[in-house]
This record gives structure tokens, C-alpha cells and sequence, in this order.
């Protein structure tokens, strides 16, 4: 009768002693995932001795070169328009309330949107085609004057005479 008591607690000791175990290596699991998450900032790399420097930001000028170190991307009143003053028509954001950059309200007391608003927009976006035409027209004959616009000038001045023009097969070279 004796042995037969052993065997039950001693099936109990084993059984506290596996739960046991099941935890430690719940606990152990739990630290390691949480250790693996910590960021690499909070990590310490060289004790307290080292020191984190900060690098001096170098310095930007209203000239800075697109993506030059230090700089953005260099951005306009109205980002589609290019320097020449070529560019898609952007809209300004306008409120529905009250009035517009027109001096009118953009929507009729009875829902409807505002005929002589939508006239005076589309005015305002055919004065801003008529421009962009002209502003690329200067810009196209500044650079027929330079030598810069056909491509046969460019070949002219970076390989220099290929022999493709009117008077060298007239030459009969």
C-alpha cells in the first residue's frame, strides 16, 4: 500500500515540475521576443563613455542644386508650373462659402454652381494658355538664336561636321 501512494505523488511532483518548466520557458521566450523589438537607439553601444556627436547640417542657399546634401527638392508657388513659366493650370484651394478669387460666390443661393463663375474660370484659364503659348515661343526663339533648338546644332557642336548638310554631297567630296 505504501508503494502505491509513492506512485501518485510522485506523478503530482513531476506534473508541478513540468508546469514549472512550461513557464520558465514561457518567461524566457516572452524577455527574448521583447528584447528583439527594442529599438537600436535604446540599445547602448559603447557604454557611458561614448558620446553621440551631432554632425553639422550643411548650410542651404536659396541656389542649392536639386537633392544637393542639405536641400529638398526645390519647390515653387505652384509645382506645375517649370521655370519658364510653362505648366499645367493648377487651381487655388477656395472656400464654398462666401466669395471667390473672382469677387463671386461659387455656388447660386439654390445649390447650382455659378455660371459667371465657371465663365470667369475658364476666362482665367485661357489667359494661362495664351501665356504658356507665348512664354514657350520666346523660350524657342531665344534658343533658335543661340544655336540651341535643332538637333543639327547640337551634332554640330558636340561631334562637330558629320558631312550630313546640303553642301558637303554637293561637293562631291
Amino acid at each position: 500500500s505504501s508503494s502505491q501512494s509513492f506512485i501518485p505523488s510522485l506523478c503530482r511532483s513531476q506534473n508541478n515540475l513540468g508546469r514549472s518548466m512550461m513557464r520558465s520557458l514561457l518567461l524566457a521566450t516572452c524577455l527574448a521576443a521583447a528584447s528583439a523589438f527594442v529599438p537600436p537607439s535604446a540599445v547602448p553601444v559603447g557604454g557611458a563613455q561614448s558620446a553621440v556627436t551631432m554632425q553639422q547640417r550643411p548650410k542651404v542657399t536659396q541656389k542649392a542644386k536639386p537633392l544637393s546634401p542639405g536641400s529638398n527638392y526645390p519647390s515653387t508657388k505652384n509645382i506645375q508650373k517649370q521655370a519658364s513659366g510653362f505648366g499645367s493650370f493648377l487651381q487655388r484651394f477656395q472656400k464654398t462659402e462666401g466669395k471667390s478669387k473672382y469677387g463671386m460666390p461659387i455656388f447660386l443661393p439654390n445649390g447650382n454652381i455659378n455660371p459667371k463663375y465657371l465663365a470667369a474660370e475658364r476666362a482665367e484659364m485661357a489667359a494661362n494658355q495664351k501665356l504658356n503659348m507665348k512664354a514657350e515661343a520666346a523660350k524657342t526663339k531665344k534658343m533658335k538664336a543661340k544655336g540651341t533648338f535643332f538637333l543639327d546644332d547640337y551634332i554640330r557642336k558636340k561631334v562637330g561636321n558629320v558631312g550630313s548638310n546640303k553642301e558637303y554631297y554637293q561637293s562631291g567630296r
